[in-house]
């Protein structure tokens, strides 16, 4: 930190530095393998509730299909390794899919980066509805996927800095005090000029949404004037990661047209981006149009932020096997949720191989399963442990097809993720031990009451919710799943009242970072988090862990004994992004090593 000395950093001074880290950080092959795969991916080797009447979907497992997958995953004491042939078929897809580096863009031919001209149109394959396109529409994880291409923020969040986007420059003006200077020629799709009055008004927006997450840091944001912002901090930032969502997350739009759009903004958003929503079918697709009237100049524009692509359409199919298809007949053209099975089609030999091809990474996104642990049975730590020693993720990231099974409660995705906690004494993430669960289970008052299971909507989510149903049912838990719209499920989950046990992605742009929405009871405002824990010496050493200085691998590594101890979390899976894409693709480029950005890729026009 620079202190009372201020200290400036413009876009024109990051310009030629975000050019060159294009290349690297939008191809996912770049930090993102130096710091996973380039360690060979750092392989992975819980008094009965007041009674709660609330309605759920009972969706049951084949028993076909489980004890396929149990046996497939093995049993007894340990977790074991997939040696069903469908089993081992899919996970030597996988491995073969990570090694194939993404594509480099023939420099002989011609692309539409190189031309200035653009793609005709990209349709890319997403699981799931967003269901609001509105600028505070965090909810469902498929928005991550398409709301940056007609928003932008004031920064983006690459590689732990803040890179201007909206924004020209911030000063440190002292530990509590930074000014933000923004373009002044801004402007929505609708010819709205965006000044400091509309960016306070955004997060405004956000912060009444209650969606605001990771904004403890934050006071307030006032206008100095037409274009200055003065943002109060309630301390010095000195937390890793503290401002991602206070300065990278909060989706600008013009006051006027949010009010004047009256509801619309949900299905019509007018933002800033690049593209223009032109159609949105909800269930079924998204339309957008390259923005010509885009605010940034040629020379000013940043290379995550172009529109190589004049139409860009996300179809929302649902289930894996029609991504199959749909990449095989050429409906779409990208898609990361093809199953494991699956991937060898698009490979050398398989049957869509032609015009086809792989690329494959650790995601940082963590599926995770959380106990309500401030009432009922999961208030008890026996009981949380019964469940946890109950579960096999390796079994449940194999009903998916998609998810890499977790070895401990976090992804090798990022730095500060370390092996060593998958081998920490009490590590349940790491076993499936039934005879375990049930000694743990005998020491509760656990006498067959129905717990609720709440979690999205998604296919991914009601098959991993299937299997935890299925797998407690092995020891005498009986389970009903609650599954809502990815919305609701953002809004309940905020209230332990609502479920038992909780299914839900992390995410962050650090390990410490994804920690904080399960860790931090200060984030809802309710003094309790994700599992409904207010635990003081937790919290104390989470914060502790969070301080530029307190986040050394030591205390990480106590943290996560903690939480072991005590049985708070259970960790599934976190995602291997694998995207199946067409040869129409020069380049991929992902938003934080993550989400593809259609527009920012380069495609061939020969």
């Amino acid at each position: 930190m620079s202190g009372p000395d201020t200290r400036i950093k413009s876009a024109q001074e990051q310009q030629t530095k975000r050019a060159d880290k294009v290349k690297a950080t939008g191809n996912k092959m770049g930090s993102v393998l130096q710091r996973g795969v380039a360690d060979g991916m750092r392989q992975k080797e819980e008094g009965m509730k007041l009674h709660k009447i609330r309605k759920g979907l009972g969706l049951v497992l084949a028993a076909s299909l489980t004890a396929g997958l149990l046996s497939a995953c093995g049993g007894g004491t340990s977790t074991g390794t997939a040696d069903a042939t469908g089993a081992a078929t899919a996970e030597t897809a996988a491995q073969e899919a990570a090694t194939q580096a993404p594509p480099e863009a023939d420099t002989s031919r011609k692309t539409a980066s190189g031309s200035g001209e653009r793609y005709d149109k990209i349709t890319v394959a997403l699981s799931s509805d967003p269901s609001d396109l509105g600028p505070t529409g965090y909810g469902d994880t498929a928005a991550l996927y398409t709301m940056h291409n007609y928003y932008e923020t004031l920064f983006d969040f690459r590689d732990g800095e803040y890179v201007p986007i909206l924004a020209k420059s911030y000063t440190e003006v002292d530990a509590t005090h930074w000014e933000v200077e923004l373009w002044d020629n801004i402007k929505d799709s609708e010819g709205n000029p965006i000044t400091a009055d509309d960016v306070v008004f955004s997060y405004n927006l956000l912060i009444d949404s209650g969606k605001a997450a990771k904004f403890n840091s934050f006071v307030s944001i006032e206008a100095k004037d037409d274009y200055t912002l003065t943002f109060t901090w309630s301390k010095e930032i000195d937390s890793v990661g503290e401002l991602e969502w206070p300065l990278c997350r909060v989706n600008i739009v013009s006051q006027k047209a949010y009010e004047d759009g009256g509801n619309t903004m949900a299905s019509q958003p007018v933002g800033t981006g690049p593209y223009v929503v032109t159609e949105y079918t909800p269930g079924a697709k998204i339309v957008m149009e390259a923005n010509d009237n885009y605010w940034q100049s040629d020379e000013n524009r940043d290379p995550d932020h172009q529109a190589n692509v004049q139409t860009v359409e996300y179809d929302i199919i649902s289930e894996g096997s029609q991504h199959v298809i749909a990449l095989g007949t050429d409906t779409v053209q990208y898609s990361e949720y093809v199953p494991n099975e699956s991937l060898a089609d698009f490979q050398e030999g398989g049957q869509y191989a032609d015009g086809h091809a792989v690329f494959s990474t650790q995601g940082s996104g963590l599926q995770c399963l959380f106990p309500d642990c401030s009432e009922g049975f999961l208030a008890d730590e026996n009981f949380r442990k019964a469940v946890f020693y109950a579960l096999n993720n390796e079994a449940i990231a194999q009903a998916t097809g998609t998810l890499e099974p977790a070895k401990a409660f976090g992804t090798p995705f990022f730095a500060d993720y370390d092996t060593a906690w998958e081998s920490q004494e009490g590590n349940y993430m790491a076993v499936y031990d039934v005879e375990k669960a049930k000694e743990y289970l005998a020491q509760t008052d656990y006498n067959g009451e129905s717990l609720v299971l709440l979690c999205p909507s998604s296919d991914l989510s009601k098959t991993m919710a299937q299997m935890v149903q299925t797998l407690l049912l092995q020891i005498g838990i009986n389970v009903e799943i609650n599954a809502e719209e990815g919305n609701l499920v953002d809004t309940d989950m905020r209230d332990p009242a609502n479920f038992d046990l909780l299914i839900k992605d992390l995410g962050g742009g650090s390990q410490i970072g994804e920690f904080n929405r399960a860790m931090n009871y200060e984030e809802f405002g309710t003094g309790l988090n994700l599992a409904g824990l207010h635990d003081e010496e937790f919290q104390t050493f989470f914060l502790n862990c969070s301080t530029v200085d307190g986040h050394t691998t030591e205390n990480m590594a106590q943290l996560h004994q903690m939480l072991l101890d005590n049985g708070y979390y259970y960790a599934i899976g976190s995602p291997r992004m694998t995207g199946v894409y067409s040869d129409a693709f020069a380049t991929l480029v992902y938003r934080e090593h993550e989400f593809l950005r259609p527009g920012a890729c380069d495609y061939y026009l020969d």
